[in-house]
């Protein structure tokens, strides 16, 4: 619970001095911090669309290639493995 406290302290002073000792007026930075939010906003509403569209893409490879996987699997001769034993001189 004490490192929250510090952390949160931390980041409220560091907020606070950093607006103080701000090269420019608190008017323009708060403009600048809305843009900076509209921005993001903008850009995750961006984002849920393409994944929106794209999901059903990435969803039917997947299944086409998980479907070759498992056709390989199945046609072709099996695996051999390699046991070790003690008569080999491995463990």
């Amino acid at each position: 619970m004490g490192y929250i406290r510090g952390f949160v302290h931390g980041a409220v002073a560091g907020t606070l001095i950093g607006l103080w000792v701000a090269p420019q007026s608190g008017e323009r930075t708060r403009a600048q911090l809305r843009a900076f939010g509209k921005a993001a906003r903008d850009g995750i509403d961006t984002a849920q669309r393409t994944a929106k569209h794209v999901a059903p893409v990435v969803g039917g490879a997947a299944s086409l290639a998980r479907e070759q996987i498992e056709r390989r699997r199945h046609h072709e001769e099996p695996e051999v493995t390699f046991r070790t034993t003690p008569e080999n001189g491995h463990r």
